[in-house]
């Protein structure tokens, strides 16, 4: 299923690409719905409501990721303890999470791509000229449109939906992607983003989460045990890395106590009585 997925969300990455490059006037007819002319503001990017909700929202995926990440620091820390979440979902959902969302979509894209938010471009009430998505180097030149961060983060929770049970798998997959088309919409109507930032944040995150079942779950190729005993291995090199380090840095400040206090004595002596 998951190779369906991947295939699926391919095929659809490219077909929206070909249709925003093609008429790329949709990303402002749809942001237009949601502008006020006469204010000039996205009127519910001010509702409290929203907000509460976008907020709520927002620490979702944190909170589906948060036992994992515990779990791997805690075998870090403690190498011989036994991980209560089997290594490959526990390396799934952190990687995923840390490589979709976080490098793809915030670090490469959003910082590097330079595409103004809706609010920002002259269409409604900025100063900065509309680019389509294919189009990097806009005037924004930092945390800017493309991808939609948020929209990144919701649909990541597509990762958990992937470990339900089969006969619940597509269902849970399916709300995932609701949730993450759901945040990312409100994006667009509070005029953050607009609708390509989203469509291909859900496409990008899919994808790589996808990339990362295959190379951690597929039966194939799992192993838990020998991963855990690689995790395992890992943190104890870890570990003599640190010892090494702090047994330089203490034998440096016992060599600098030292000197010091030779320092000390030759003054003292210097400076007593002829």
């Amino acid at each position: 299923m998951a190779r369906r997925w991947l295939f699926a969300t391919l095929a659809l990455g490219l077909f929206l690409g070909l249709v925003f490059a093609l008429f790329p006037e949709i990303d402002l007819k749809v942001a237009a719905l949601f502008f006020d002319g006469k204010t000039s503001k996205f009127p519910i990017s001010r509702d409290e409501s929203w907000n509460t909700v976008r907020n709520l929202a927002y620490w979702v995926p944190y909170l589906l990721v948060a036992p994992s990440v515990f779990v791997l620091i805690r075998k870090l820390v403690f190498p011989r303890t036994k991980m209560i979440i089997a290594p490959s979902v526990a390396l799934f959902l952190v990687g995923s999470f840390i490589a979709g969302p976080g490098v793809l979509t915030n670090l490469v894209l959003k910082d590097n791509w330079g595409r103004p938010r809706p609010n920002q471009v002259e269409e409604f009430g900025g100063k900065a000229g509309f680019e389509p998505w294919w189009r990097p180097g806009g005037a924004c030149e930092r945390n800017c449109s493309f991808v939609s961060g948020e929209g990144s983060l919701a649909f990541w929770t597509v990762a958990p939906a992937m470990l339900a049970p089969p006969p619940a798998r597509p269902f849970a997959m399916g709300a995932a992607v609701l949730y993450g088309a759901s945040v990312g919409g409100l994006r667009v109507a509070f005029g953050r983003h607009f609708l390509s930032d989203v469509l291909f944040a859900g496409v990008f995150t899919i994808v790589t989460t996808l990339l990362f079942y295959a190379l951690l779950l597929a039966p194939s190729r799992r192993n838990d045990a020998r991963l855990e005993l690689q995790i395992e291995r890992f943190a104890f090199t870890i570990h003599r890395g640190l010892a090494f380090v702090l047994g330089g840095i203490g034998t440096g400040l016992a060599r600098l106590g030292a000197a010091l206090r030779h320092s000390g004595e030759a003054l003292q002596r210097r400076s007593g009585p002829d």
